[in-house]
């Protein structure tokens, strides 16, 4: 693992020196750019480092920004970044890819589970007339999405410089090629799903999951549920920093379904509505009320 570390660290160090030395971060239309990964800093390409590429741009209210550099076909020399954000400050995901045949491609991914509290991002600003970001960052990739222990990349940043609108229509949230969705009010707060890792398990980049369950044939209606139900109800959960888990909460509520999609064999997607009051078990006086819950959830029986 050393060995490839420093390989690494070799390859960021010889592609970064193709930036101008002079003055690698301000050019003369005053864009703004430094990114510093495993120690080795990078600045903004010039236009003679046609391997070397910045991109930034927004959708919705996600903000990418996608970075490569190094020559594809030295195999051992490129990288892509691509790291995601959201417009109230919040960091969703990334990805860093190292295009190495000798390494087999390794590949740094955000820890699954609560991105924003694993990934800073210490100032967003967005001139929508103008189209430009500024954004301050830091955190690692991991070579293990599951593992804060696992193998990192380390880097921090900051930018500004203008983004390429792509529209107000957000990406839908896809599972195994359906599209799904979640949404609810906590606490008064809008909350949108954003990942469904696995069968109705909506989380997005802060700490909360929702899990809408049904059984088999359910007859479509409301129903009524608490944490001791075993068909037709709602689990709500907060990531726990401190144990790596998910602590799941007393909850009483209602959820409904209105409609449910064939998709083959044992594969279903239920759309409906839910509500319910969610109480820390370990501390009663911190209730959480979620109301005009919505979903399409995806199911395997």
């Amino acid at each position: 693992m050393e060995k490839i570390a420093v390989f690494f660290f070799i390859v960021l160090l010889t592609i970064s020196c193709s930036v101008n030395d002079e003055n690698p971060d301000i050019t003369s239309n005053s864009d703004h750019f430094s990114l510093v990964i495993d120690g080795v800093k990078l600045g903004l390409p010039t236009s003679q480092d046609i391997n070397y590429q910045v991109s930034i741009s927004k959708k919705a209210d996600l903000i990418n920004v996608g970075i490569s550099n190094g020559d594809l076909f030295n195999t051992d020399s490129m990288f892509g970044l691509s790291l995601i954000f959201s417009k109230n400050g919040k960091f969703i995901s990334g990805k860093m890819n190292f295009f190495s045949y000798n390494y087999e491609n390794p590949q740094y991914v955000n820890f699954i589970n609560f991105p924003s509290n694993y990934f800073n991002c210490t100032l967003l600003e967005i001139d929508e007339v103008n189209k430009r970001v500024k954004l301050n960052f830091d955190g690692k990739l991991y070579e293990n999405k599951n593992s804060i222990t696992s193998d990192a990349r380390e880097m921090n940043g900051q930018l500004d410089m203008k983004y390429t609108d792509n529209g107000e229509e957000p990406d839908p949230l896809v599972y195994n090629g359906i599209e799904q969705y979640c949404r609810a009010t906590i606490n008064t707060n809008p909350w949108i799903a954003r990942f469904e890792h696995s069968y109705s398990a909506f989380t997005n980049e802060e700490a909360y999951k929702i899990e809408p369950h049904f059984a088999n044939s359910p007859t479509p209606g409301s129903y009524t549920f608490n944490s001791e139900s075993t068909d037709n109800y709602v689990r709500f959960s907060k990531f726990n920093p401190l144990t790596l888990t998910y602590d799941y909460y007393n909850v009483s509520g209602q959820v409904g379904y209105s409609y449910r999609e064939y998709h083959g064999f044992t594969y279903y997607s239920f759309i409906g509505t839910f509500s319910f009051t969610a109480t820390n078990p370990n501390n009663s006086s911190e209730i959480i009320q979620v109301t005009n819950g919505v979903f399409r959830s995806y199911q395997k029986f």
